[in-house]
Order: structure tokens, then sequence, then C-alpha cells
């Protein structure tokens, strides 16, 4: 037993390039990187297990451990749009369990999300047909950004019972709640070449996504679920209510206070007036 442990010690002391397993100090910046790398790809696998290892004093091991995952929604490769705020917004929640002795500890991520692996592959191959069809060479960021709120509108109907909500779902179920919506849009939108994120708060008193995507050097909101209609009157007409909306015009959506801080402000300068083309 006592070998076998030592083994296991060892072992997991190799990834992170630890000469022993017995005397070891604070991680190095390297050696932190390689911890969320890790989380990372396991999530980006949708694992439900996510087990990884930390060094260091039990008060930074508890800062570092909690704050990872957002750490992770900030990462944005680009050899995939299936991270950054895909990721979040297909990660349903997190349970985290930390155990260990001294300055060594084991750390289990529990994960639950709202797609598998195999189902954001699915969507992948989907995105990449619609846009095919949909969008032409040459074409400007206004068309791009004008044929994906329409195909959306046009293939999704509204989940009123909020019991779906991702991508998948949108596309394959053609039924999703509004995070669906927006992180769809989000996906195509990147895929696309159009700088998009995705913005939660709130709008008419109840918890809301949508979007805000760049034209030239400003950024513009749009909601493409309010711009579906739903109820008995069906979708004879295209509705552009909250397409391409500057902030005067979007007064009846609230961000939530991280969309709304100086630096995020500064990061995504927001258009005052609607765009016109």
């Amino acid at each position: 037993m006592i070998v076998t442990l030592i083994v296991a010690v060892i072992c997991a002391d190799a990834k992170y390039g630890i000469i022993t397993s017995l005397v070891k100090g604070p991680m190095t910046e390297a050696e932190k990187e390689q911890f969320l790398e890790d989380l990372y790809a396991g999530m980006l696998r949708r694992d439900s297990e996510i087990i990884l290892y930390y060094y260091g004093d039990n008060e930074e091991m508890q800062e570092f451990v909690t704050g990872a995952v957002k750490k992770i929604y900030e990462m944005d490769k680009k050899d995939t749009s299936s991270d950054f705020d895909y990721m979040r917004y297909v990660h349903k929640v997190s349970n985290i369990l930390m155990s260990g002795w001294g300055k060594k500890y084991k750390i289990v991520y529990q994960m639950e999300y709202l797609e598998s692996k195999h189902e954001t592959e699915l969507v992948d191959e989907e995105v990449g047909r619609i846009l095919k069809k949909i969008i032409k060479k040459n074409m400007t960021a206004p068309q791009k950004i004008r044929k994906i709120h329409d195909y959306v509108v046009e293939h999704v109907e509204y989940d009123t019972s909020t019991n779906r909500n991702s991508p998948y779902a949108a596309l394959y179920n053609r039924s999703s709640a509004c995070q669906g919506y927006a992180t769809l849009i989000y996906k195509m939108m990147t895929e696309a070449g159009v700088p998009c994120r995705v913005i939660t708060g709130s709008a008419k008193g109840g918890l809301h996504a949508w979007n805000i995507v760049k034209i030239k050097d400003k950024w513009y909101n749009i909601d493409a679920t309010w711009d579906d209609p739903v109820g008995g009157f069906g979708k004879e007409r295209m509705k552009y209510d909250y397409y391409l909306k500057g902030n005067l015009g979007f007064w009846d959506h609230d961000r939530a206070e991280e969309f709304n801080t100086a630096a995020f402000n500064e990061a995504y300068p927001m258009a005052k007036n609607n765009y016109h083309s």
C-alpha cells in the first residue's frame, strides 16, 4: 500500500516536472499555467471529473483553485470556437473537492455541461454546413451578421419551458431559451470571422442573454431571441427590433455588473446610436 501511494504521488508530481514528491515548495507560474491548461483541456473534452494536483499553502490553493474555472472562461484560442464564451455558457455547474496534507492537495472538479463533447462536435459540423450555404466570399461584416441573425430567427423556436438552452438544442431540436440563441450566434459569428460576445443580464425584469458584435471600431447589440416571434402569429415577417442597436436604442436591457465595468467598456466600446448601412 505504501509503495503504491508513493508511486502515485511521484507520477502526479512528474506531470509538473517536479524532481521529488516529498519536498516541494509553492508551484511556479509555469506549473500554475499547466494546471490551467489541463483544466481547460478537460473542460473542452467535457470530462465529468477532472483530477489535478496543487502544491502550496492552503489559503493560496483555495483562492487559485476556486478561481481557475473563471480563468478558463477567459481563454480564447484561435484554433477553436468552443472555448471562451461558448465554453462558459455550455458549462452548467462545478463542484470542487479538495483534499491533502502539508502543501500537496488533490483537486477534483466535478462538472456538468449543457452539451456533451459529441453534441458540440455535431454543432460544429452543422454550423460549418450552414455557413457554407449562407456566407459568400467577400461579404462584409454587416452582411454576415444579417445572414446569421436571420438564419437563427427563422430556424429556432423559443422554448418557453426554458428546459432547452444550448446551441445543440437550438440546431437539432429547433428550440432553445435565450442562452442557446446567444451561444449559437457567438459560435456562428466567430466561425464567420465576426467578433462577437455573449452578454448576460436582465430584460423586462427577467434574466436574459444576448450578443454584441463588432463593425469597424464599434460594438452593437443584437438580441435574436427577442427578434424571434413567440405565439400564434408565427414568423410571417422578420423582426429587427433588437438588431444592431446602439446603447441608446437598447434601453430595456440591463447588463450584469461584470459587463458594465470600465475595463469591459474600454475593451468593447459600444456605439451610442443604431447601425445604419
